[in-house]
């Protein structure tokens, strides 16, 4: 089983363009007109490490005991 997240939010803009948000890192992950072409997208987008590093997440690999 993927840990993947199966709903990626959408929000249109007022030209139309469907973007789609990762839930897990927040990047946008599409920009598109047809929606048909964002789950091609979604499907294919795999979280950059670093947009996992921001304020509030941790990661073990960065942490230091005093």
């Amino acid at each position: 089983m993927s840990d993947r997240p199966t709903h990626f939010p959408h929000r249109q803009d007022s030209d139309g363009l469907c973007h789609s948000i990762c839930p897990t890192c927040f990047a946008t992950v599409a920009r598109s007109r047809p929606e048909a072409e964002v789950a091609e997208l979604e499907m294919a987008h795999v979280c950059n490490p670093r947009y996992l590093q921001g304020p509030g997440r941790s990661n073990s690999a960065d942490t230091t005991l005093p």
